[in-house]
Order: structure tokens, then sequence, then C-alpha cells
């Protein structure tokens, strides 16, 4: 089965932190989104960074579901772990990309 496309925009740094999840291992992002999934679904996520104008494609896993109208008014969404053959490369961008930041709680988890 081929893996679910999903587009996803990040306006800077800030907003990666936010929706970055360290605590699943190999690395994972928070999508907003009103895209029915389910546990398990293979996605493909193409994000886009305009702050550093960059796209990248990262494959993954749901691992975390918020339903619409979660506690803490939290936007609806999933969570995708990374996967795949270059996960490692993925998740250091992505961290390398937070430096510091990753050892402190985001301004506003989105999940």
């Amino acid at each position: 089965m081929e893996p679910i496309k999903i587009s996803f925009t990040l306006n800077d740094r800030t907003a990666l932190h936010n929706h970055y999840m360290p605590m699943l291992k190999g690395g994972g992002l928070f999508i907003s989104t009103q895209e029915q999934l389910s546990f398990g679904d293979r996605v493909q996520v193409q994000i886009e960074l305009l702050s550093e104008k960059q796209k990248a494609s990262v494959p993954g896993r749901v691992v975390w579901i918020t339903p619409s109208g979660a506690v803490r008014s939290l936007p609806q969404g999933v969570g995708i772990q990374i996967i795949g053959e270059h996960q490692s490369r993925i998740q250091q961008y992505f961290e390398g990309l937070l430096g510091e930041n990753l050892l402190q709680a985001p301004p506003r988890a989105c999940y």
C-alpha cells in the first residue's frame, strides 16, 4: 500500500520546535491535519520550512492521534515517527536546526 501524502508548511524554527516530537525513537513531527488517519498508517509528508527555504520529504508512521475537540484546545492532527533508510539524516537535520532549543520545552507544543 502506498503511503498517504500530506503537505505541511512551517514558518520558522519556532514552529518546528512546537511540532517536533523528540520523545519518539528516531524523532517525529506533529502534523496538523483533518485527514482521518489510523495508528500505523504510513505517510509521506512534504514539509516546507519557509525560513530555511527548504523542502523535505519525510516518510513516517502514525503513532499519535489528537482528535478534534481535544483538551487544552490542541489542534487536530497526528504525530508521525520518522522512518526509512534516511531516518537518522532527517532527524539530525531537524535537531540541528533546533540546536539548544531541543533541551527546552517548546513555547507552544502542538501535541
